[in-house]
């Protein structure tokens, strides 16, 4: 038997939720004419800007004529079971009412990282630019309280919509009813929405926005955080290892010189990552909140971790200038270990941000993969540069130089050349990958990484190779004539390196734009 609905605006509810129950919407296909009476009440209702729209109308066809089907669909938030964008919100923006089991925000809160916008397969949490935060449908719970029918409901004149009270155990263990072509899957939140579609078997439906695809917007701030602190990670780990390195070799001016060098770029670098990254928020004041659902939330370990990573680089950047304070080997060590453990688990926790099955093409194993490796790849090439030009301008004795480049020079170009096949490794089985799977989703990512953006692929690919061949045989060659005093030296190990970052900011931008998201069904404009 199927749920009551409520009754019309000005009764009193007559079947109020009994224990157990919740409320949720009920969607019929077979009613809805597309006349988005529904869309025009919500926003008059709350006040949003044109481009928010917590309520769409989608189309879903399919047949060949003269044998057609066509519906229309017509979706908000579908305030679920098991809401992704309650679980990944760093600051508990969102919580599930008690009574009724509608998801509501605390506007208040809200700091603006748009992470739920990311979470969400619907595409129901929208971030509204002038008010600088995320906002989305409450089910008018508050003309519900009053015995009154949200807006959307009232609102269709074919009574397509409706509110209805579920069981919450029963839908749990069998909510198939939410299921509707070109509709992500119910299972990935639990959705609640219940879907009425025409019963007539033998025509496959689709949505018919099914072939637009069109870019996602790049985040230029989270790439500057995510690349940049990958690489302080990645240069922090090399000059920690270099460190170690010299108390066999005994590289004496090496340390007390370069590493005071390389400790305050790659400490500049994590600072400037770190500023760079308020910029995505929308509102970068209260960015501290971020880290307060730390238990559950893989942006706030982010923050958590990168946030203990920069206060301890600085403490141990500030005792690597061993003329100021001179402290106990073992406490720089201690300090040295901790900068690195903090730093790595930042990174796993920043790869593991994008793992959410919303976004199938960073749903996968190379994301953590490609974030490690451009930690491995830039950090070693970084020292390297800072490395070329102290050996440019020191006044080390030649014998010296040669066997300080020896030596720190074969543990950082082994280290970038390993990153860097893995990196390339991984890209060609994201791809080969992306490209076989069934998944409309992924197919659509590897059509424009392909085709849209294919020059900026392959360009990113062939900068990566060639640095990656060019900077060992550079290397060497010079050292082994004795030129690495020459400007030459330093100027092509520059490069290099430039080139080398160059190249992972141009994959990180692909990562962003090239994404196509799990979303409610859409329209032919």
């Amino acid at each position: 038997m199927n749920p009551e609905p409520l009754p019309i605006e000005g009764e009193t509810p007559e079947i109020p939720l009994q224990p157990g129950e919740n409320y949720r919407f009920h969607f019929d296909a077979t009613k809805c004419i597309g006349c988005k009476c529904c869309v025009v009440a919500c926003h008059e209702q709350n006040n949003n800007p044109p481009e928010v729209q917590w309520r769409q109308v989608g189309e879903i066809a399919g047949g060949e004529f003269p044998e057609t089907k066509h519906f229309y669909i017509s979706m908000s938030c579908n305030h679920c079971q098991d809401p992704s964008c309650l679980k990944g919100c760093p600051v508990d923006a969102y919580y599930k009412d008690k009574t009724t089991g509608v998801v509501l925000m605390k506007e208040d809160t809200c700091i603006g990282c748009q992470y739920c916008t990311w979470n969400c397969p619907y595409g129901a949490p929208q971030y509204n630019e002038e008010r600088k935060m995320v906002t989305k449908c409450d089910m008018c719970h508050n003309r519900i309280a009053e015995g009154n029918r949200p807006a959307c409901v009232e609102a269709c004149p074919s009574e397509a919509l409706t509110i209805e009270r579920f069981n919450v155990e029963e839908w749990r263990e069998n909510s198939t009813e939410a299921n509707a072509p070109g509709v992500p899957d119910s299972s990935i939140t639990q959705s609640t929405t219940r879907i009425t579609l025409s019963k007539e078997k033998g025509i496959a439906l689709n949505r018919i926005d099914d072939s637009r695809v069109k870019p996602e917007k790049p985040h230029y701030s989270l790439i500057l955080l995510t690349v940049l602190t990958q690489l302080a990670v990645g240069g922090f780990s090399c000059l920690f290892a270099l460190e170690w390195l010299d108390r066999f070799f005994h590289l004496h001016s090496f340390c007390e010189s370069f590493l005071k060098i390389g400790h305050l770029t790659m400490l500049g670098t994590a600072l400037l990552a770190l500023h760079a990254s308020v910029f995505h928020l929308g509102r970068p004041l209260y960015a501290i909140r971020a880290i307060k659902m730390w238990k559950r939330s893989w942006l706030s370990r982010e923050v958590l971790f990168f946030t203990l990573f920069a206060g301890t680089a600085m403490l141990y950047s500030l005792l690597s200038w061993q003329t100021f304070l001179s402290v106990p080997l073992w406490v720089r060590s201690i300090l040295g270990i901790g900068v690195i453990s903090f730093g790595w688990v930042g990174v796993f926790c920043s790869a593991m941000i994008y793992r959410v099955p919303a976004r199938p093409s960073w749903d996968n194993w190379c994301t953590p993969v490609a974030f490690f490796a451009t930690a491995f790849l830039l950090g070693p090439f970084l020292v390297l540069m800072v490395l070329s030009w102290y050996l440019h301008e020191a006044t080390l004795p030649l014998g010296e130089a040669v066997v300080t480049l020896k030596v720190a020079g074969t543990f950082l170009i082994a280290s970038l050349l390993v990153a860097g096949f893995f990196q390339l490794g991984g890209i060609a089985v994201k791809l080969l990958n992306t490209m076989n799977q069934d998944e409309p989703e992924l197919q659509h990512s590897a059509q424009l990484l392909t085709q849209r953006f294919r020059n900026l692929f392959l360009s990113r690919l062939g900068v990566l190779l060639m640095v990656l061949l060019a900077t060992p045989l550079t290397l060497f060659t010079l050292t082994d004539l004795n030129r690495i005093e020459s400007l030459e030296f330093a100027g092509s190990l520059s490069f290099f390196a430039v080139m080398a970052l160059l190249s992972e900011l141009a994959g990180r931008y692909l990562f962003f734009v090239t994404v196509v998201p799990k979303k409610r069904p859409g329209g032919y404009v």
